[in-house]
């Protein structure tokens, strides 16, 4: 397949002669993809790492008095211990807010592509002259036959 790419603006000699060719196929080209991107605002929860350790320390020793309190002997020994483990965790989350994590909001860029809104660049077009096929390119879209001189170049 004989192909030929002409962007070039042909000029018609004197007393040629011209040709129609049969458009056998049409592509519109158009220019790269933009590039949309906006702003949102987005909540965070915030991580809580930090420990009430004075809590803990209160819990601990109020849950050991009254775990001390129950049972007697070895019973009395493993209630003030558990009392004791019991009251410390629930004395680090005093004051805490329950469950409910802190927010904090943050601007987050977000992008996406999106096809060109403009008219295509130019059109790529492939045409049968003489049992050859050639190519060009045009600023504008061909009707179903272009013009060509003896050669199967582009007319005007």
């Amino acid at each position: 397949m004989r192909q030929r790419l002409l962007r070039a603006i042909f000029h018609r000699r004197n007393n040629e002669r011209l040709y129609e060719a049969n458009v056998t196929s049409v592509r519109a080209l158009l220019g790269t993809p933009e590039q949309r991107c906006w702003v949102e605002r987005e909540e965070v929860a915030q991580e809580r790492r930090s420990v009430n350790v004075p809590g803990a320390i209160a819990g601990a020793i109020i849950g050991g008095i009254l775990g001390h309190q129950v049972g007697g002997g070895r019973g009395q020994d493993i209630a003030t211990a558990g009392g004791a483990v019991a009251g410390a965790a629930v004395g680090a989350n005093v004051g805490r807010g329950g469950s409910e994590q802190p927010v904090q909001t943050r601007d987050v860029q977000r992008c996406e592509s999106a096809p060109s809104q403009a008219n295509p660049d130019y059109w790529d077009v492939t045409y049968n002259f003489r049992g050859q096929a050639h190519r060009m390119q045009m600023t504008a879209p061909p009707g179903p036959t272009v013009s060509v001189n003896e050669q199967g170049e582009p007319g005007p």
